[in-house]
């Protein structure tokens, strides 16, 4: 039996995750989680954009809210009614993603944005990013300068397909 052939998954998740990046949410959602639930957690929302320069190009954008740290997270992104399109969870045990029907489970934080995305994001990078650290990662460069505006900007650069991630948080 073969395997299900997800890449018309992959191309919806990658333009909601593209779309989110770059415009901030217009009005708050009673029904999202509100901040970290521990003293070692952070939380941000906002909005994220993703653009793959791939061929076909791929883009994405959504209202996301990212909480936890590099080790174990969730990186949640809504619909612009605020109900929630995916979900991503990690932990040293792995990650999954919870879109309609059963989560689907995979390895790695990695291995997830892989899957959806058809390239690997620095999601763990993102955390030392949105604190103002540079935190140097492979193939991605970082701009830091608009996060007192609530705006930052990272590319891909190598050794994968070419990407531009934009992130307006929520103030």
């Amino acid at each position: 039996m073969s395997a299900p052939d997800h890449s018309g998954l992959r191309r919806i998740f990658t333009v909601i995750f593209a779309t989110a990046i770059v415009f901030i949410a217009g009005c708050a959602n009673p029904t999202r989680a509100r901040g970290p639930s521990d003293q070692n957690d952070s939380y941000w929302q906002g909005r994220l954009a993703l653009k793959v320069h791939s061929t076909p190009e791929q883009a994405f954008s959504a209202d996301f809210e990212l909480q936890g740290n590099a080790e174990a997270g969730t990186l949640s992104f809504f619909y612009p009614l605020g109900s929630t399109a995916a979900r991503m969870q990690w932990n040293a045990a792995g990650a999954q993603l919870q879109t309609t029907g059963a989560p689907q489970r995979f390895e790695s934080l990695d291995a997830l944005t892989l899957h959806t995305t058809g390239a690997t994001l620095p999601v763990a990078s993102l955390f030392a990013w949105l604190k103002g650290n540079e935190s140097p990662t492979p193939g991605w460069q970082v701009d830091l300068q608009g996060l007192p505006q609530g705006r930052l900007n990272a590319q891909r650069l190598a050794p994968e397909v070419p990407a531009d991630l934009k992130i307006i948080l929520e103030r």
